[in-house]
């Protein structure tokens, strides 16, 4: 690689390196009570992506994202799904990585696009409303906080079916 391609990862990859948090199961903290989230679909007040605060209280669950919210009664809840996926995170910080990115020579952005690369917890949310009509919201979380925002609803009063067990990767029956 040339002098500009190795220095432009590196400053890329220290600009990133102090935005990263450790996992919560590895420094033995527990999930804060209201984790910052990001509504992907589902309410109706509340616009799609929209970034806000998630938290049960009063018996609700409650989404607040700057003057516009929305709360979904615990009793309302029918089924929490979790789940976790891999994004391509950054917002305007990301366009311009994927930019330089394509830029690069010899194909050398690629790793470029991989420092972007980011695991959320997906937590998937049915519920009905007053009239019986059955709603779902979907909820991109912090890695590792889905599980304690499940125990929190479900604790809460919210329905919920069991929870999957993992699969192991190798063993057969």
């Amino acid at each position: 690689m040339t002098l500009p391609t190795t220095l432009m990862i590196a400053l890329i990859a220290a600009t990133l390196a102090p935005a990263q948090t450790p996992l919560p199961s590895a420094t033995g903290a527990t999930a804060p009570a209201n984790p910052r989230v990001r509504h992907i679909i589902g309410l109706e007040t509340v616009e799609r992506n929209a970034g806000g605060l998630l938290s049960v209280q009063d018996g609700a669950l409650e989404f607040k994202s700057g003057k516009a919210g929305n709360k979904v009664p615990v009793s309302a809840i029918d089924d929490i799904f979790i789940g976790t996926e891999t994004t391509q995170g950054g917002g305007k910080t990301g366009r311009v990585i994927k930019t330089a990115a394509m830029a690069a020579p010899y194909e050398s952005g690629k790793a470029l696009t991989i420092l972007m690369r980011t695991k959320v917890d997906i937590l998937t949310v049915s519920f009905h409303d007053a009239g019986g009509a059955l709603h779902g919201a979907i909820f991109a979380l912090p890695i590792g906080q889905a599980e304690p925002l499940r125990a929190q609803l479900i604790q809460a009063g919210a329905h919920a079916s069991p929870a999957d067990k993992p699969v192991n990767g190798g063993s057969r029956p």
